[in-house]
């Protein structure tokens, strides 16, 4: 910081700018206070001045009335030389009654001097007085007159001298002022503050805090003392950050070379990455294409499975039924039973598994079509009334008159509704309490379809599962239940080919509420 100039001009200094400053204003100040006084004494040598024609005129009154009464011409004349013996008086006339000029006087061109110029300069009025002479009370005649001219310039030119004085006075006062004034604040300011400058100049950039900034004399206790600390405790401050610094330097460097090493391993680590995460896109992609094959297998196998299991449901109805001539022992008709049962549940099952491996296949297209809600909950509750009954409960049904219509596949909504009744009909135990079907439209406009039962309920765990395929409930109720896991994946497919979804509140050993939801563009309003 040595190269750094310390040398000011002096019209940047502050004491020059604080002199200057205080002398315009009480120059200003002076000045205009100054015209004030001038002008109230121009006014009042005006008046003193026309007081003192006026009593000029006063002096030589009855004078100039003799004059005019006896036309005494020689009278007159010298009462003019005595009008006209004051300076400021140009011209002088006695005038008759009849405004005859009885004598007068005019002043030749004067030499001026420069008190009279500057004058002049100033103000170049000529004022008329025409002065009525007074007569005695006894004459009836009328009175002449003395007619004067008066020049301002040369009467009040002692006043112009006066003023000059005064304006020159205060500018040399002014002058004085302003010298006082930067000598003062250049002392008791600048030359301080200068010695702060030069010292801080002086400080060595590397090592702020060896060097202290001196308060100068006499200002240990003002605000250039407290400049003078505050500078000693920031460059201690700098001192302190800047050995903070270089610590922090030191310790970069070493945390530098870390890093390198660090690198390295990374992008070794990022190359072993890369080629992991290559090998699992290949094992995606193989593992996506078995899961088509096997789709693709189901439901070739499904359909396959189908043909025998008809004909074996077709032949056990025939024989249950008799329809060619009674089966001799009871047990062998219970077993028919059982044939079909069996046939029909397996049938249901390959319906299921030839369902999904279709919407994973993306095979599954949905009907379109306009779907009346109250029949098809009716019928939905009709086919598992019997299995509800032989446990001892019933299905409650609640359903607005007012129940608009949903457009979609009726088969798939059907076999979504039966799915969830189905299901809330086998996990409910005898006696636990009826299962409720209900529907409504929400203040969005949805339809929503409602299955409440109070059976085995499903542990929050496992709620976010239970819609994948295959996945059932781990408790032990649920596995001493007959099904695939199925069931509930095919309701949630089902519902979102249809841009719906499924809802699901339960909680476990209390019961499950299941809420299908169609969105509001399905739902068939009574004015469409």
């Amino acid at each position: 910081m040595s190269g750094l100039s310390v040398k000011l001009h002096w019209a940047n200094r502050i004491s020059f700018k604080l002199a200057r400053t205080a002398v315009i204003i009480a120059f200003t100040l002076g000045m205009v206070l100054s015209a004030a006084q001038v002008y109230l004494d121009y006014l009042e040598e005006g008046d003193n001045l026309d007081n003192r024609v006026l009593k000029a005129l006063e002096v030589v009154d009855k004078s100039a009335t003799r004059a005019v009464l006896i036309l005494d011409s020689d009278l007159a004349q010298e009462v003019v030389l005595g009008l006209m013996e004051y300076d400021y008086i140009t011209e002088a006339a006695i005038l008759d009654d009849n405004r005859t000029v009885l004598a007068g006087r005019r002043r030749e061109e004067r030499q001026m001097d420069g008190g009279v110029r500057y004058a002049r300069m100033l103000i170049n009025d000529m004022v008329p007085f025409d002065y009525q002479l007074t007569l005695p009370v006894a004459m009836a005649e009328r009175p002449g007159s003395l007619h004067v001219v008066v020049d301002r310039a040369v009467g009040l030119q002692p006043f112009f001298s006066r003023a000059t004085t005064t304006f020159l006075s205060g500018f040399v006062r002014n002058f004085v002022l302003v010298v006082l004034l930067y000598y003062a604040f250049h002392q008791g300011l600048t030359k301080p503050l200068q010695t702060v400058v030069q010292n801080i100049s002086q400080i060595n950039p590397e090592h702020p805090g060896e060097q202290r900034i001196s308060v100068p004399k006499a200002h240990q206790n003002d605000e250039i003392g407290q400049l003078a600390s505050q500078v000693n405790l920031s460059l201690d401050a700098v001192q302190v950050l800047l050995d903070n610094l270089r610590s922090t330097n030191r310790a970069l460097s070493a945390s530098e070379e870390a890093l390198r090493r660090r690198s390295w391993e990374l992008e070794q680590e990022v190359d072993r990455t890369k080629q992991a995460t290559r090998e699992l896109i290949i094992t995606k992609e193989q593992a996506e294409a078995a899961n088509r094959a096997k789709s693709v297998f189901l439901a070739n196998v499904s359909h396959e499975l189908r043909t025998p299991l008809n004909a074996i449901i077709g032949f056990s109805s025939i024989m249950a039924d008799q329809m060619f001539g009674p089966i001799g022992h009871n047990k062998y008709r219970e077993y028919l039973h059982d044939i079909r049962s069996s046939s029909q549940h397996l049938s249901d099952v390959l319906g299921e598994v030839l369902d999904l491996a279709k919407i994973e296949a993306g095979q599954m297209k949905i009907e379109e079509e306009v779907v009346d809600m109250i029949k098809l909950c009716d019928e939905s509750r009709a086919l598992c009334n019997a299995q509800a009954a032989a446990k001892g409960f019933s299905i409650s049904l609640a359903l607005p008159e007012d129940l608009p219509k949903v457009k979609g596949d009726r088969l798939r909504i059907k076999q979504s509704i039966l799915n969830l009744l189905s299901n809330a009909v086998k996990f409910t135990a005898q006696g636990a309490g009826d299962v409720a079907l209900s529907a409504a439209v929400d203040t969005n406009g949805n339809l929503t379809v409602t299955v409440v039962d109070h059976g085995i309920g499903i542990s929050e765990e496992e709620q976010s599962l239970i819609f994948s395929p295959f996945v059932r409930s781990a408790s032990a109720l649920s596995r001493s239940h007959e099904g695939t896991g199925l069931g509930l994946s095919l309701v949630n497919a089902f519902m979102e080919m249809h841009q719906g979804w499924v809802t699901l509140e339960s909680e476990l050993g209390k019961g499950s509420v299941f809420t299908l939801h169609f969105p509001s563009e399905r739902v068939v309003t009574a004015q469409a």
